[in-house]
């Protein structure tokens, strides 16, 4: 069945890669600044013939401009779909994470995090930025409630192709209800994995984004960016951010409170440059920032230190890595 919003959602998006405005598309066509404005709204399909002609203006076929594209499905991963997300967890038990997409949903955390990603200074904006204008499909890892690089990457391009992960399908199918609702877009598709085992073939994404999730996989870091490196093409970028408390402010803390947040949250004091290396990725630039201190947090770790008596600040940063 073609869906002529989503039709409507690709001629606006070619319409825009060249650069022309619905007026100059339509003197080109022959027909009215309003028959392409209909097409635009999905209220209304090009006859036969203008569609040829959209064609090869867009150097697209007309399948192309009428039918949804399902880049899971020409990967050959099958699943479960539900919801709208395709579950591809296996046997595994995911039922200990139903509270947690309760509350998702009864906070609206989609919807703070959507508005909060708008906030002049957010520190993923540049990095959201990049990746929308690399272009071509984009695998966005462990998305969570937060969306990671997502919000900033549909804000910069609604048109962007993006499939969009996390463990958990109940938080996923929070974000195809609101992105539904507020973009309408043909381009994207939601896949509940475990980053560390993800289900994609090699090769397969233009860029992975992470915004947060590889910093946060306790023990399992390193599995988490060999699989980001395997599942990118030749030319493909990492674009994964992380906070981490630097030497120098672990050794300014209490000995007692050290040993015990050492010992609670290990992977508080990794910076995973030396993991990124290792899972294959030799250039890598980094953008090293202050990071937020754990009294304006409301992360485990944070309440951990409150409980110890510290404010601990930490480094932030956002790494392009690229694989040859």
């Amino acid at each position: 069945m073609i869906d002529k919003k989503h039709v409507g959602k690709r001629i606006g998006a070619c319409r825009r890669d060249l650069k022309l405005s619905q007026t100059a598309l339509a003197r080109v066509l022959g027909v009215t600044p309003q028959a392409v404005s209909k097409w635009e709204r999905g209220t209304a399909l090009p006859d036969p013939e203008l569609l040829l002609s959209l064609s090869h203006l867009f150097h697209r076929s007309v399948n192309a401009l009428l039918e949804d594209p399902d880049p899971l499905t020409d990967m050959g991963i099958a699943g479960e779909i539900r919801g709208g997300v395709r579950i591809l967890t296996g046997e595994r038990d995911l039922s200990e994470f139903d509270s947690f997409a309760r509350a998702v949903r009864q906070e609206k955390a989609v919807v703070r995090n959507w508005e909060r990603a708008a906030l002049p200074g957010h520190p993923l904006a540049e990095g959201g930025g990049f990746i929308s204008r690399r272009g071509g499909l984009i695998l966005e890892i462990g998305a969570g409630p937060g969306g990671g690089f997502l919000p900033h990457v549909l804000r910069e391009n609604p048109d962007a192709s993006v499939v969009v992960t996390d463990l958990v399908p109940g938080v996923l199918e929070e974000w195809k209800r609101f992105l539904d609702a507020r973009l309408g877009s043909p381009n994207l598709w939601y896949a509940a994995c475990d980053f560390t085992a993800l289900p994609f073939p090699d090769g397969a994404f233009d860029t992975v984004a992470d915004g947060g999730g590889i910093a946060n996989a306790i023990g399992d870091a390193q599995t988490a960016l060999r699989e980001a490196y395997r599942v990118l093409k030749p030319g493909g970028v990492l674009v994964t951010y992380g906070v981490f408390v630097s030497s120098e402010t672990a050794a300014s803390l209490p000995p007692d409170a050290l040993a015990v947040l050492r010992e609670r949250y290990p992977e508080a004091f990794r910076d995973l440059y030396g993991e990124t290396v290792l899972a294959g990725f030799r250039r890598i630039e980094s953008d090293v920032r202050e990071g937020r201190d754990t009294g304006r947090d409301d992360s485990g770790f944070a309440a951990l230190c409150r409980e110890l008596g510290v404010n601990v600040p930490r480094t932030a940063f956002v790494r392009t890595c690229f694989k040859s």
